[in-house]
């Protein structure tokens, strides 16, 4: 209990903290609510991140949003082992474990048991590829300083915002952006032209915008 109210008076102590890092640090101190709401901001995230994982691997054969509540239910059980403080810090523990989740899942689907260092470090690439995504120059791009929510806390809303855009919106931007594809072979996947694929993106970026400047 004593350690419990060590950290959220640590967190009263730094009134510029975030709102999320507040409620990581009171979540390493104990509180079960302020872990529920923290893993509640990271869920659509995990979600974003999960099916990215899995484009190249089990793609209709695994739900995002499932494989997002098993890590959630995975860092309710080792929020001990977690030492950051920071919203990176949490993220990257996040995904860690989604990293060994999605991995797991795949050796199950295999029928084996055995790990695959490659597939392991194709999933973590594929993983930090998307993470990577959501802190480039787009992210930059659709915030604004007026818009009221820490900086360092764009990325959750961008996640949020693609989790709700229609799927070929979304789809067409990680293919784009995510993956890195030229939009021939966008184009290709998507089983368009490649002309209706450029018209595509330019409608799915701006309804991204307008869904982070509604948030």
């Amino acid at each position: 209990m004593g350690d419990k109210l060590d950290n959220i008076d640590q967190a009263r102590i730094h009134p510029d903290q975030s709102q999320t890092g507040r409620l990581i640090m009171a979540a390493r101190g104990g509180d079960a609510d302020a872990l529920g709401e923290l893993l509640s901001k990271y869920r659509r995230y995990l979600v974003f991140l999960a099916r990215s994982g899995l484009h190249k691997h089990l793609q209709a054969k695994a739900d995002p949003s499932d494989i997002a509540q098993e890590v959630c239910l995975a860092a309710h059980g080792n929020i001990g082992d977690f030492r950051g403080e920071s919203p990176e810090q949490f993220a990257a523990w996040l995904r860690r474990i989604l990293t060994n989740t999605l991995a797991m899942h795949i050796r199950r689907y295999l029928g084996t048991d055995k790990r695959d260092a490659r597939l392991e470090k194709n999933l973590n690439q594929s993983i930090t590829n998307a993470s990577g995504f959501l802190q480039s120059y787009l992210a930059a791009d659709v915030t604004s300083p007026s818009q009221q929510f820490a900086r360092n806390e764009a990325f959750l809303q961008l996640a949020t915002a693609l989790e709700t855009l229609p799927e070929e919106y979304r789809q067409v931007i990680v293919l784009r952006h995510v993956e890195g594809l030229p939009f021939s072979d966008v184009a290709r996947m998507m089983n368009r032209t490649v002309n209706s694929v450029e018209k595509l993106w330019v409608r799915a970026l701006g309804k991204l915008k307008l869904s982070v400047g509604d948030s």
